[in-house]
């Protein structure tokens, strides 16, 4: 990710480097009586022939290589603002990158069937709040930890539905 450089600790993005990450995407009803949700999907949807380029590939490589990203984690586009900082352009109008715009695109794809992702609903106002306000990281990350037991236990249900397995099965 030469476009970046150096950060401030003298590391470089390294672009796929935790691909099993996560994207949560603020997904905003267009009835303002209806509650946020949050779409999760795959970092590459960011890649998608539909999303907006060099946008994607660079949200792609904050996400994916960013040098504390860990494995399952999920990332928020406020998260990737915060995380910017730490390089030289510091800002995504810097940049000449607009990470709403590729998010905007990976949405309409997912909401078109073109990819797939989980949506969880019932946001408060203050967790879609925290989606949009990068400064908001306590709430964010209460949020992230919410979500990501939802993902822990849809991801064991996909297991064992199509394993054979049952949940109270040792035999694995």
């Amino acid at each position: 990710m030469g476009l970046l450089g150096l950060n401030a600790h003298g590391e470089l993005l390294e672009p796929g480097r935790v691909s099993d990450c996560y994207l949560g995407l603020l997904l905003r009803a267009g009835d303002p009586d209806q509650t946020p949700g949050v779409l999760v999907v795959s970092p590459a949807a960011l890649l998608h022939p539909a999303v907006p380029q060099p946008d994607g590939r660079l949200v792609y490589g904050l996400v994916t290589g960013h040098p504390d990203r860990q494995p399952q984690q999920l990332v928020f586009l406020a998260d990737l603002t915060v995380e910017l900082r730490a390089w030289p352009y510091g800002t995504w109008a810097r940049l000449g990158v607009d990470p709403q715009a590729a998010g905007s695109a990976v949405i309409s794809c997912w909401q078109h069937g073109h990819m797939t992702g989980l949506v969880y609903s019932g946001l408060t106002a203050e967790d879609a709040l925290a989606l949009e306000r990068p400064a908001m990281t306590l709430a964010r990350a209460w949020l992230r930890d919410r979500l990501t037991r939802q993902l822990r236990q849809a991801f064991r249900q996909l297991w064992y539905s199509t394993s054979g397995h049952r949940p109270d099965d040792d035999s694995r």
